[in-house]
């Protein structure tokens, strides 16, 4: 995990004022997103926040506080006071970092679980010069060829460059990682022909799977998945224990009530039942997952316990 990075804070305020019943008569609740304004998990922390302002009639200010892989975010928060005002939104990295990581700056499970909105697959693709059709034939020229394959991610840790080593580990086959400050430019290069195979967002991977610059393998997930219907599963690929995905979700500071916590379960699990939100969700091929917070914990640390394990078993060294 890389530490020397950088922090910014950038805040939006969305929707009108009103009072946080259960603690203070501050009006206002901060959002902390430990990645970069723009990228995709920004603009869904900041649909969140915009669709929880107008049902709970109440600012909520997004700030990005970017760094480390997001531990800086996590490590922010994790000090902040626990008081239902500071939340920070999670997605992968939240769990696959600290897996990584053998100081981790946060503990996960440490964190007052709140809600998570969505789950969903990542893609994989290759470039159309690699051999074979499918992700088997893509896997037994890597397993005749090794080496010859270079494969990208957003970084060591993150679930991208995870989800390839687990399948390196499941297959006995050897590519080379190629470690990239996010996956746009790894993208780039793929596309390019530099990198051969690419784990990514279905979203940001259809265009390019459509105008044939890439050719889809399969998503991570056990099934198919509704906005490519085209690409099978892994299950369907022969892997039926082989189930990755993505989520997003929110966590408060260590020791916020649970008066708090659920009431924000609630509500965010009320949006996740209206179809302007479901139809948000799926545009980034995600499902709503509306649990509960013994569920939500539950989760992280089954989340984090996989990738724990990967990383023994693959002999990965992560730490900076």
């Amino acid at each position: 995990m890389q530490r020397r990075l950088f922090v910014t804070a950038s805040a939006s305020v969305i929707a009108a004022p009103a009072v946080w019943a259960q603690t203070d008569n501050n009006a206002t609740s901060r959002i902390v997103v430990p990645f970069a304004a723009g990228a995709g998990s920004d603009a869904m922390a900041r649909f969140f926040a915009q669709e929880l302002g107008k049902s709970m009639q109440r600012t909520f200010v997004v700030e990005n506080r970017v760094g480390a892989s997001g531990a800086i975010g996590a490590d922010f928060v994790a000090k902040a006071a626990p008081d239902g005002n500071t939340l920070l939104f999670i997605a992968s990295p939240f769990t696959t970092v600290a897996a990584g990581n053998s100081q981790p700056r946060y503990d996960p499970m440490d964190f007052a679980p709140v809600a998570i909105m969505g789950v969903g697959p990542l893609m994989f693709v290759a470039h159309p010069s690699v051999p074979g059709k499918n992700l088997n034939d893509v896997i037994d020229y890597a397993k005749t060829n090794p080496g010859k394959l270079n494969y990208g991610s957003a970084g060591a840790g993150g679930i991208n460059h995870l989800v390839m080593e687990l399948l390196k580990l499941e297959t006995g086959t050897f590519m080379v990682h190629i470690p990239y400050r996010g996956i746009a430019p790894a993208t780039i290069d793929l596309i390019g022909n530099q990198l051969q195979v690419l784990t990514g967002s279905v979203p940001a991977l259809l265009p390019y799977v459509k105008d044939g610059r890439v050719k889809a393998l399969a998503v991570t997930s056990r099934k198919r998945i509704s906005v490519a219907p085209d690409v099978p599963g892994m299950e369907e690929r022969g892997f039926k224990g082989f189930d990755v995905n993505n989520y997003w979700g929110f966590v408060a500071p260590p020791k916020t009530p649970v008066t708090i916590t659920q009431r924000l379960n609630d509500e965010v699990n009320k949006l996740l039942t209206m179809p302007a939100v479901i139809a948000r969700l799926r545009q980034d091929a995600t499902e709503p997952s509306p649990l509960s917070l013994p569920m939500i914990s539950a989760m992280l640390l089954s989340d984090l316990n996989k990738w724990k394990r990967l990383i023994a078993a693959a002999k990965l060294q992560l730490d900076s």
